[in-house]
């Protein structure tokens, strides 16, 4: 993120995940600034990001799960350069795998135009998944007010739902798919093994 010209970086964390807070610190011997903010409730991703609105509402925001490792390593440069020759709202950075019910893949007309999402399909042809994305404060404010109309409930909001939901209101939703790239979520003991696995050999 920082190699993309980040000025800023907010990470979210829940209670008592401090060893983060002291592996990172502030963001000084990675090449830029790290901010913390704290959620008291875990109530899914899009409550979690919602948590920084005051301070990213105006700006441009390069989004990245902590528990998945991509390839490329300019894999931000490129979608965030991507992101704003086109204009868009939200730009998607997609890989192929091979375990998309596991994870959101994504339907592209042959402009890039994101035409569907789905979250861990029972079936699906579609090879690949969303793994990191860009968006404008247009995408950050329709997700606040989505949000703060929505009442909680035992079913978790997806961050694939307010991407839908942008699609829906006319936002322009693009991805940018990363054909020679590598993603691996390393979110389960046994994903977090392979990882070890892959990245030891080099």
């Amino acid at each position: 993120m920082f190699e993309a010209g980040v000025q800023k970086l907010w990470m979210v964390l829940g209670k008592g995940k401090w060893d983060i807070m002291d592996y990172y610190s502030d963001g000084s011997q990675f090449g830029g600034q790290i901010a913390y903010l704290l959620m008291d409730k875990l109530w899914g991703m899009p409550y979690t990001l919602d948590r920084a609105y005051s301070w990213v509402k105006n700006s441009t925001v390069l989004f990245g799960m902590p528990d998945t490792i991509f390839t490329p390593s300019d894999t931000f440069a490129q979608l965030l350069a991507k992101h704003r020759e086109t204009h868009a709202d939200v730009t998607l950075g997609i890989f192929s795998t091979e375990n998309p019910y596991k994870l959101s893949p994504v339907t592209l007309s042959p402009s890039g135009q994101v035409l569907d999402i789905v979250d861990k399909p029972a079936q699906t042809n579609v090879m690949n998944t969303w793994g990191c994305a860009c968006w404008q404060p247009s995408f950050t404010e329709l997700m606040h007010t989505y949000l703060a109309d929505r009442v909680l409930s035992q079913e978790e909001t997806t961050l694939t739902d307010v991407f839908l939901a942008a699609l829906s209101a006319g936002l322009t939703v693009r991805g940018v798919h990363f054909t020679q790239g590598e993603y691996i979520d390393v979110g389960t003991p046994d994903d977090l093994v392979n990882a070890v696995h892959r990245f030891s050999k080099n």
